[in-house]
């Protein structure tokens, strides 16, 4: 039976977390939230789903602490696990986008209409961020590094807007709140996304802010939806946010699952092996060329020894490693 890794306890434990603490939310969205003050009047079901959520990303946390040992990884997007969700995000990124400059034009206050506009233009360019980080197939880009930065700004900014957006929901609103932590994380979790074509990857806090951004954005979303779906009442500012917030959940929760099984960037032993004989070979021939040559027939001995050396060698092995592709080894 196969080991566990830290990885996969800690996958295991945002899925597990993830479903108790939405059902938990869900009921008490359906149950004991006043629609009109904002707050939950039962505040039992949401304390509990509060603190599921609250132990879980301690527990992530800690994998900065255990995670598994550093290593340099090989990160890929040439697969559908990366192009599907990437492409759901990019469609809710253009959704948004255009839902925040028609907001932004007709906001009332100039701050909520500067950041309204300002999210819209960076959700085009983080939709761009994702395409360039498909099709840009080179891990180490330090173009597709400053323009996955975008999303970041993004983020930060939308969750800036939610703050500051008191239309639908007041400042201390527990609903709010939970947007605002989820855009933040994710943010977190995108900054870090850019150091990889930097080639500054740094796996621990990507996983753990990946996992925690994950736990929270679903937190969130579904919730939501679920409610949205039952009566028609918006939880969230929009349907279009609580539908991005899905997205980001799906593509952060790819992006860490997809983490647990990169390869090393490291010599296979094939490759070891091959290049070790190359280097005997060469040192056979330059002794060969080198010995002396005192009589004609010590020089046709050589030649016949050169010609049955040609077909004749030992080939050496090298044992392969823990750090070698296909091998355990996980990420920092």
């Amino acid at each position: 039976m196969k080991k566990l890794r830290i990885i996969d306890l800690h996958l295991i434990l945002l899925v597990c977390s993830g479903i108790s603490s939405i059902i938990l939310r869900t009921y008490a969205l359906l149950t004991s939230f006043n629609r009109i003050t904002m707050h939950f009047n039962d505040k039992i079901a949401i304390t509990i789903g509060g603190g599921i959520v609250m132990l879980a990303t301690l527990g992530f946390i800690s994998y900065l602490i255990f995670g598994e040992k550093e290593a340099d990884l090989i990160a890929t997007n040439d697969n559908a696990a990366s192009f599907i969700p990437a492409g759901i995000v990019s469609i809710t990124l253009l959704f948004i986008g255009v839902e925040n400059i028609r907001l932004g034009i007709g906001a009332s206050q100039n701050v909520l209409c500067a950041l309204w506009i300002l999210s819209g233009i960076l959700a085009f360019l983080s939709i761009g961020s994702f395409f360039v980080s498909i099709f840009i197939q080179k891990n180490e880009n330090t173009f597709k590094a400053a323009f996955s930065l975008s999303i970041v700004f993004f983020l930060v900014i939308y969750a800036m807007t939610l703050f500051f957006n008191r239309e639908t929901h007041p400042t201390n609103s527990p609903n709010k709140i939970v947007d605002q932590m989820a855009y933040v994380f994710a943010a977190i979790f995108f900054l870090y996304e850019s150091r990889i074509p930097l080639g500054r990857a740094k796996w621990r806090p990507y996983v753990a802010f990946g996992l925690i951004a994950a736990l929270l954005t679903a937190y969130s979303a579904v919730p939501s939806l679920i409610v949205y779906a039952a009566d028609g009442y918006l939880v969230s500012s929009s349907i279009v946010e609580t539908l991005l917030s899905l997205a980001l959940s799906f593509f952060m929760f790819s992006r860490v699952l997809q983490t647990g099984r990169l390869t090393a960037n490291v010599e296979c032993s094939e490759a070891k092996s091959v290049a070790l004989l190359s280097e005997m070979r060469e040192k056979e021939l330059e002794d060969l060329r080198n010995a002396p040559r005192a009589q004609d027939n010590n020089n046709e001995d050589i030649e016949d020894a050169e010609d049955v050396s040609n077909y004749t060698f030992d080939i050496p092995y090298v044992e392969p490693t823990d750090e070698e592709p296909g091998s355990n080894s996980q990420p920092e």
